[in-house]
């Protein structure tokens, strides 16, 4: 029947609670997730028990409790509750398509009969895929000892970091605690049409790497399709230029006044998450400073984890320096890759400008601060630092904030690829 699809109460749970809980049909139901927020930063108050699993269980939003909590209520068959609790959503969110489907099909399981939905399947099916992003994360839980592999060192001047894992549509939030990233919320968000990996202009797709917020958009100033806000990142970086990858205008923002949430794959490339759920990150949002890390599948792995693998880049980092100081050309250039590039040069032009300059110095002095240090959420082995550095010699003297590039190579040292003042 073209133009129709017949959706009800056995099609809707059948999908999204049957077929989701299968794996976790003896799993205890998790107790309330509260956020509250203190000053300048969330603060999380839960009762939770920590079990060991797969995925964070940090705290949600309340519509999103309460759409797990009707989807819960109708898999134990407690429909009349379920409908009422929908009832109730749905009068605070009205905009909430996902609640209305959830209420539709309820109303007709009283009736006896499936209801036919006069609208177009693929909308049906996004909203069945929202469905599935959302339960899926409700029923995974982790420790809060385990943490995304990208974040292994956050600047003092980094108050908050951002991680989007797209195949899960969520948004984890981090407060920096001197240096340790703790979770303080997660948010459901929709990623770009044809998914991730943005290459070029115009693909609807997401972009992967470590990026960093560098302006605050104000709501008036924009389409009502983006919310109260958006916070434009800088996609293409350094990295992506590399790579040939073209395109901009690559936010995360909000969305249009009537509607409460989109599709998992619904954006032009941006992220979006509710207009609600944005301004309450809002404040938290650093022009310049706030790093975003977009990945397609993140790692979380433990703080021991976290803290080797960070110890051993500040390492290389640390040699590099003192070999810089020492003027010891060779010493210094053998921390570049063969497959250097940076400030417009080649391993080759840069090895022939670093001996002439360096060479006639009779001191070098180089200090580091702010350093933040991010793994590649794709590339193999790949760092990404950022810090301010303080240059003096007996000729010359500068301040520059830089970010470098450094990869594991084949014989285990770590080098660097790309190197450039921000």
């Amino acid at each position: 029947m073209t133009g129709k699809i017949q959706v009800g109460l056995a099609g809707l749970i059948a999908i999204v609670a049957a077929s989701l809980l299968i794996s976790a049909a003896h799993a205890p139901p998790a107790d309330a997730v509260q956020l509250a927020v203190a000053g300048p930063a969330p603060v999380v108050v839960t009762t939770a028990t920590v079990a060991p699993v797969v995925t964070p269980k940090p705290p949600h939003s309340d519509p999103e409790q309460r759409l797990i909590a009707i989807l819960d209520d109708i898999r134990h068959g407690q429909l009349d509750r379920a409908e009422y609790q929908v009832q109730d959503l749905i009068e605070d969110k009205p905009n909430f398509r996902l609640a209305q489907l959830v209420y539709g099909d309820l109303l007709a399981s009283r009736a006896g009969v499936p209801v036919a939905f006069e609208t177009r399947r693929d909308q049906v099916e996004s909203l069945m895929a929202e469905a599935r992003q959302r339960w899926r994360h409700y029923r995974s839980q982790e420790s809060k000892e385990y943490l995304p592999e990208s974040l292994l060192q956050l600047a003092d001047s980094q108050e908050h970091a951002v991680v989007v894992d797209l195949s899960s549509s969520r948004m984890f939030v981090f407060r920096n605690e001197n240096g340790r990233p703790v979770l303080v919320s997660d948010h459901y968000v929709s990623g770009g049409k044809n998914g991730a990996h943005k290459q070029v202009q115009g693909d609807r797709k997401t972009p992967v790497g470590v990026y960093f917020v560098v302006d605050r958009l104000p709501g008036e100033d924009l389409p009502d399709k983006y919310g109260p806000v958006a916070f434009p990142v800088d996609y293409p970086n350094e990295w992506d230029q590399r790579l040939g990858r073209t395109g901009s205008g690559i936010w995360l923002h909000g969305v249009a006044s009537n509607t409460y949430s989109r599709p998992p794959l619904d954006s032009d490339g941006c992220v979006a998450l509710t207009n609600e759920e944005l301004e309450i990150i809002a404040p938290l949002m650093r022009e310049g400073s706030t790093p975003v890390v977009i990945g397609e599948a993140i790692e979380w792995v433990s703080h021991e984890q976290i803290m080797n693998r960070r110890q051993a880049v500040n390492a290389a980092i640390e040699q590099w320096r003192s070999d810089w100081e020492s003027g010891e050309v060779e010493r210094y250039l053998s921390h570049y890759s063969d497959e250097f590039h940076g400030r417009g040069m080649g391993k080759r032009d840069w090895d022939d400008y670093k001996t002439r300059v360096t060479r006639s110095k009779k001191y070098i002095e180089v200090e580091l601060g702010d350093l933040s240090v991010f793994e590649h959420p794709h590339e193999q082995d790949m760092v990404i630092v950022t810090f301010d550095q303080q240059y003096d010699s007996d000729s010359f003297s500068s301040e520059a904030r830089k970010r470098q590039y450094w990869r594991a190579e084949a014989d285990g040292r770590w080098r660097i690829i790309s190197e450039e003042s921000v």
